[in-house]
């Protein structure tokens, strides 16, 4: 026994503690020193147990400074002999002694600490630009189609996460935790607009555990009620129900998340036939929301749940209800608001399903010219345009029409082969398998 193993048994330090220790005062000697040798360390715990053992007397450079400022002891010392009586007497001393060298190593230990801490905080200024850039991305979402959002939105995530290994400042780790949550948040929408469902899962409950960390309401609020959306688009309504109830309990939700929290329950529950239920949310959702908004759904975009959307949404609600005439009104509400605005963001994105849901509405009651009419402007969308959501509201449209009532009309079948086409270059399509076939409804509630 030497020693070097009688101070390592009084510290209880395992080889792993050792390990750390040993690569800080290395450090603390490059950075006096400037000698290459001291940098980037290595020792295996097979030398480590050599020299407690004695069967080394001399470890060879940069062992010998590192030991000593580690310990303030010289080698020789150190590897010494050391009998079983000393190393007894210093492991059940009853008062421990301190010497100059022990404070100073746990002063250096502290200042290093603290040093490597301070080296570890970001500019304000390059979180703010990541937050403006996150912010115009989630705002561009009504003219930017999917692909092009999941590109900018995956490149913003990237830089959120890099950060986080830059820095130990907690208020900055929790601006990076929500812009990797809202990027998350936002990237799930674009993988159900692109068909990829498992992914869109994935996402979302990403974007629900970077609200957790950061202990946000809105964004836990946002990611839980989206896999609501998700779960009742996959023929899970049960789920549904309770993942939106779940979202429904977090708290800080301003009054636009609280409308769009309520209209996804009332689709919810539509597809779960609860049909009072869903009545009731619906009513919620149109309930006046006055200014306050929370920080979240205020952002506008994706995030933002307007009253043309809320139309929509509960336009979707009325059709699983077979509610047509409300679901006719609703759908027209929703192309009346949307007309009147002088600079309108939302048509690529609510008008189309809008519009979908009216030609819907109108075929229940058996108005084929209308609803023609309705689907026209939407099946010349571009491709990059046809995402899951419209996609299934098309093809409902499409099975609609194969019914007794149409089935010997000429404008019918011209329509069924226009929709046929629609729905060959549409996004999910055309990527393949990770498509689902889906339950009516929407990409935004």
């Amino acid at each position: 026994m030497n020693l070097f193993d009688a101070l390592v048994i009084k510290s209880g330090m395992d080889f792993r503690n050792f390990l750390s220790e040993y690569r800080r005062a290395a450090a603390l000697l490059y950075e006096k020193t400037g000698d290459l040798s001291f940098r980037n360390v290595a020792l295996t715990e097979k030398s480590y147990a050599r020299w407690r053992s004695g069967q080394v007397t001399r470890p060879h450079h940069p062992a010998p400074a590192i030991l000593r400022e580690l310990f303030g002891r010289p080698l020789d010392e150190l590897f010494a002999p050391y009998t079983d009586e000393q190393a007894q007497a210093l492991r059940t001393a009853t008062a421990p002694v301190f010497d100059e060298s022990e404070l100073a190593m746990t002063a250096r230990d502290a200042r290093a600490h603290a040093s490597d801490a301070a080296a570890q905080l970001l500019p304000d200024l390059t979180l703010d630009q990541l937050e403006d850039d996150l912010v115009g991305l989630v705002q561009d979402t009504s003219t930017k189609p999917p692909h092009l959002v999941f590109v900018s939105a995956t490149e913003v995530l990237g830089v959120s996460k890099a950060l986080l290994d830059r820095t130990q400042v907690l208020s900055q780790r929790r601006r990076l935790y929500l812009v990797a949550g809202q990027a998350s948040a936002l990237l799930s929408a674009c993988a159900f607009d692109l068909g990829a469902i498992p992914h869109a899962f994935e996402l979302a409950r990403a974007a629900a555990l970077y609200g957790q960390v950061a202990e946000y309401g809105p964004l836990q609020a946002y990611a839980h009620s989206y896999l609501a959306v998700l779960y009742y688009w996959t023929g899970k309504p049960a789920q549904a129900v309770g993942k939106i109830e779940e979202a429904r309990s977090f708290p800080d939700v301003g009054a636009t998340g609280k409308a769009r929290l309520a209209a996804i329950a009332a689709r919810a529950y539509a597809h779960r036939g609860r049909a009072e239920d869903a009545q009731l949310a619906i009513g919620e959702s149109l309930v006046d929301r006055g200014p306050a908004e929370d920080d979240l759904h205020g952002i506008g975009g994706e995030f933002d749940f307007d009253l043309e959307r809320v139309a929509m949404s509960n336009s979707s609600t009325l059709l699983l209800l077979q509610d047509g005439p409300g679901a006719e009104t609703s759908a027209r509400r929703s192309l009346e608001l949307i007309a009147a605005r002088s600079t309108s963001s939302s048509p690529l994105v609510v008008a189309p399903q809008a519009r979908a849901d009216l030609a819907s509405a109108l075929l229940m009651r058996n108005d084929l010219d209308g609803a023609a009419e309705a689907l026209s402007p939407v099946l010349g969308l571009p491709r990059e345009w046809r995402g899951a959501g419209l996609t299934a509201r098309v093809n409902t449209i499409q099975a609609a029409l194969a019914s007794p009532a149409f089935r010997d009309a000429r404008l019918a079948q011209d329509l069924a082969e226009r929709i046929e086409a629609f729905t060959l270059v549409a996004t999910p399509q055309v990527l393949g398998p990770g498509a689902v076939r889906l339950a009516l409804g929407g990409s935004n509630g």
